[in-house]
């Protein structure tokens, strides 16, 4: 099992000691999202590595990040809150984002990589800056940092 894995199990396990029912229900969300993962993949004997297991926590916090924005648009402030709550919670078994300056390091080795400032080929420098930032950086953030960086 991989270490990511192992950490939620001993957390799902904490929160029900503790009485902690939101941590409880958003960490057993995620186990069943995991299991998922690994039934698609035909992995339920070996397992997600630990790259799948962040990718599915990853799309968990988009889903929450999204339900966000949404309650946020629909005036529901209080149903954003708790989304924005789970969210938090998820993100602590992400590796930490990549700062603006990491981020724009890695649009430039990108630039090199293209060897070319065009706006034609945003679409080549994004897939090379994105695949350095291996996740750790949202595609928005990507996206804006290199809009301002191309020529």
């Amino acid at each position: 099992m991989n270490p990511l894995k192992e950490k939620i199990n001993v957390d799902v396990k904490a929160a029900l000691k503790s009485g902690d029912i939101l941590a409880r229900s958003v960490l057993g969300m995620l186990k069943a999202a995991i299991a998922n993962k690994e039934i698609e993949k035909r992995k339920k004997e070996e397992g997600l590595n630990e790259a799948e297991t962040q990718e599915v926590i990853r799309s968990e916090v988009k889903k929450r990040m999204d339900a966000v924005m949404a309650f946020r648009s629909a005036g529901d402030e209080a149903r954003a809150q708790s989304e924005a709550g789970e969210a938090e919670i998820l993100k602590k078994y992400l590796p930490p984002s990549a700062s603006d300056e990491d981020i724009k390091t890695a649009v430039e080795k990108a630039i090199a990589q293209a060897g070319s400032r065009s706006k034609k080929d945003f679409g080549k420098i994004m897939g090379l800056s994105v695949k350095e930032l291996a996740g750790r950086a949202d595609g928005h953030r990507v996206k804006t940092i290199l809009d301002n960086m191309l020529e």
